[in-house]
C-alpha cells in the first residue's frame, strides 16, 4: 500500500532550505539586489523598428460635386442681358460676327487646374460692331467668372484670354446691351479626393497592414477588440475643407501599450497624408492629425508598458537558474541521496523544494514589483490580478528547473540549459519585440514557450481591464506548464 503524502515531512524540507539560505549572506543579498538592478536596467532597453501594423481606416471623404464651369454656365445664363447656346468645340464659331457675338470657350482643367495652380485661363472670342459692345461683352464675363470662382473657392484668381475683332455692320445699328454668347463647356470638375489617393498609398506602405472600415465606430472597436493597433479616420468633407483653408484634422486612434507599432503607424500615416495631397492638388498644404489613445497615454515609458512582463520574466530567469544551481549541489553533496534514503517520497522532495524556492521567488518578484511600480504606478490597481499569474509562472519554472537539474552533471550544464530556454523567450514572447515582427517561417516558435502566453495574459489584465475568465486560455496553458515540471521532476530518473 502506498504511503501517503506528508505535509509534515514537505514542511521539514521546506525549513531546512530556509536555513541554509539564511546562513549564506552572499547569495541571500544576491537574490535581493540583482533582481534590482536587472529591473533598473530592463528601463534603459530601446526598441527596434517595426513593420506589418494592423491598422484600421475609414475613408469617407466625398468628391466635390460642384465645378466652375457649370457655375460660370448657371450665372451667364441668368444674366438679362445675356442668351447662350451651348455648344461644342467643333461648333463654337458659327455664325460668330453675325447671329452670335462672342464665343466662350471653358476647358476640361478648368476646376482641377484652379484648385491646384490658383490662376486658370479662358478664351473669349468677340467679334462686334463697336469697341464699346466690345468692352461690355468682356465686361460682364469677366464679373460672372469672377462670381463663380468666388462662389466655389473664395475668389481665386481667373485670367481670360481676349481675342476681339470688328465687323463693319450693313446698315450701321444701335448699340444694344443684349448680346448672344456661344459657350463651350468642357470642365470636368473636381472628382479625385484626398481620401481616396491617401488610401491607396497607404495600402502600398509596406509598414501597415491596411484594414477597410465603414465607420468611425468600427475603427474603434478594431482598436477596442486588439485586432489593429492604430486607427485612421476621415470625415466626408476633407478635401473641400482642406482647399477651403479649413481646420479638419484626420482622426488617427492608437493603441499607446503598443508604442512600437503605434509610432510605426503614425509615421506611415503622416508620411501617406503629406504625399497624398501634394499628388492631389500639386503643391504642398499644411493638415494636422488629431491623435486619441484608446489605450495607455501618450509618452509612456518603455518600462512602464513592459513592467508587467518583466516582472514574469524574473520569475523564469530566477525561478530556473536558483533553484536549478542548488538543486545540483545537494545531488553533489549526497544530501540528495540521503533524503531519499529516509521515508520521504519523490514527490514530497519535489514539493519541498519547490515551494521553498517559490517563496523566495515571492520575495524577488516583491522587490521587482516594487520598483516596477514606483517607475509606473497605473500598475498598483491590477497588481492583484498578476499574483496568480506569476505563481503559476514561476512555479513551472522552479519544478522544470527540479528535473532538468535531476538530469545534469555539472552547474556548467545547468547554466548552458537555463541559456537555450531563456534567451529565446526574451526576443520572442513579445516581451520586447511584437509578435508580428516575427518572420513567418518560425512564427510558431513562440508558442511553444510559457513566457509568451504570461506576457499575453499579463498585459491584457494590466492595461485592457481584462478578468481572468478573460485570459482563461493563457491560464490553462500555465497550468499545463506547472503540471508537466511537476510530472518530470518525479519522472524514474538515472543516477550517474
Amino acid at each position: 500500500m502506498s504511503r501517503k503524502i506528508s505535509s509534515h515531512r514537505i514542511g521539514s524540507i521546506i525549513r531546512r532550505i530556509f536555513r541554509q539560505i539564511r546562513r549564506d549572506r552572499p547569495t541571500l543579498g544576491l537574490m535581493v539586489i540583482a533582481p534590482l538592478i536587472i529591473t533598473f536596467l530592463w528601463s534603459f532597453i530601446l526598441s527596434g523598428d517595426v513593420t506589418n501594423v494592423p491598422t484600421a481606416v475609414c475613408i469617407q471623404d466625398i468628391p466635390i460635386e460642384e465645378n466652375l464651369g457649370a457655375t460660370a454656365s448657371s450665372l451667364i445664363e441668368e444674366h438679362v442681358n445675356v442668351t447662350v447656346f451651348e455648344r461644342a468645340r467643333v461648333d463654337a464659331f458659327n455664325n460668330l460676327g453675325e447671329s452670335i457675338q462672342a464665343a466662350l470657350l471653358l476647358p476640361l482643367n478648368l476646376t482641377e487646374g484652379l484648385l491646384k495652380g490658383g490662376n486658370v485661363t479662358l478664351d473669349l472670342y468677340v467679334n462686334v460692331t463697336s469697341e464699346l459692345e466690345a468692352n461690355y461683352i468682356m465686361a460682364v464675363i469677366g464679373n460672372v467668372t469672377a462670381q463663380a470662382a468666388s462662389e466655389l473657392f473664395g475668389g481665386r484668381g481667373i485670367q481670360i484670354q481676349r481675342n476681339v475683332t470688328f465687323t463693319i455692320p450693313l446698315p450701321p445699328s444701335p448699340f444694344d446691351l443684349s448680346f448672344n454668347l456661344s459657350l463651350v463647356n468642357e470642365d470636368v470638375g473636381f472628382t479625385t479626393t484626398i481620401g481616396t489617393i491617401f488610401e491607396e498609398i497607404l495600402s502600398e506602405n509596406g509598414n501597415v497592414s491596411v484594414i477597410m472600415c465603414d465607420s468611425r465606430e468600427e475603427v474603434i472597436e478594431f482598436l477596442d477588440t486588439r485586432s489593429a493597433v492604430a486607427g485612421v479616420y476621415v470625415g466626408a468633407d476633407f478635401t473641400r475643407t482642406t482647399l477651403s483653408g479649413e481646420d479638419q484634422p484626420i482622426e488617427l486612434y492608437i493603441n499607446g501599450i503598443q508604442a512600437a507599432e503605434g509610432a510605426t503607424a503614425l509615421v506611415a500615416v503622416q508620411e501617406s497624408l503629406s504625399e497624398s495631397i501634394a499628388q492631389a492638388f500639386g503643391r504642398e498644404s499644411e493638415t494636422s492629425l488629431n491623435i486619441t489613445y484608446v489605450y495607455g497615454e501618450a509618452g509612456m515609458s518603455m518600462i512602464e508598458i513592459m513592467g508587467p512582463a518583466i516582472i514574469g520574466f524574473m520569475g523564469v530567469f530566477f525561478g530556473f537558474l536558483i533553484p536549478g544551481i542548488f538543486f545540483l549541489r545537494e545531488r553533489q553533496q549526497g544530501t540528495l541521496e540521503r533524503m531519499q534514503s529516509t521515508p520521504l517520497l519523490d514527490i514530497e522532495i519535489v514539493l519541498g523544494y519547490s515551494i521553498a524556492f517559490i517563496g523566495v521567488l515571492l520575495v524577488q518578484t516583491t522587490v521587482i514589483s516594487a520598483v516596477v511600480l514606483y517607475i509606473s504606478p497605473q500598475l498598483l490597481s491590477s497588481i492583484l490580478m498578476l499574483i496568480p499569474l506569476v505563481i503559476l509562472l514561476a512555479m513551472g519554472s522552479v519544478t522544470l528547473s527540479l528535473a532538468i537539474s535531476y538530469r545534469m552533471r555539472n552547474e556548467l550544464q545547468v547554466i548552458q540549459i537555463m541559456l537555450v530556454f531563456i534567451l529565446p523567450q526574451v526576443y520572442l514572447s513579445g516581451m520586447l519585440f511584437p509578435l508580428s515582427q516575427i518572420p513567418s517561417s518560425i512564427a510558431m516558435i513562440p508558442y511553444f514557450f510559457p513566457l509568451t502566453y504570461y506576457v499575453e495574459a499579463a498585459r491584457a489584465v494590466a492595461f485592457y481591464d481584462a478578468t481572468l475568465l478573460d485570459v482563461i486560455i493563457p491560464v490553462i496553458i500555465m497550468v499545463l506548464y506547472c503540471l508537466l515540471g511537476i510530472a518530470a521532476s518525479v519522472v524514474k530518473r538515472s543516477e550517474k
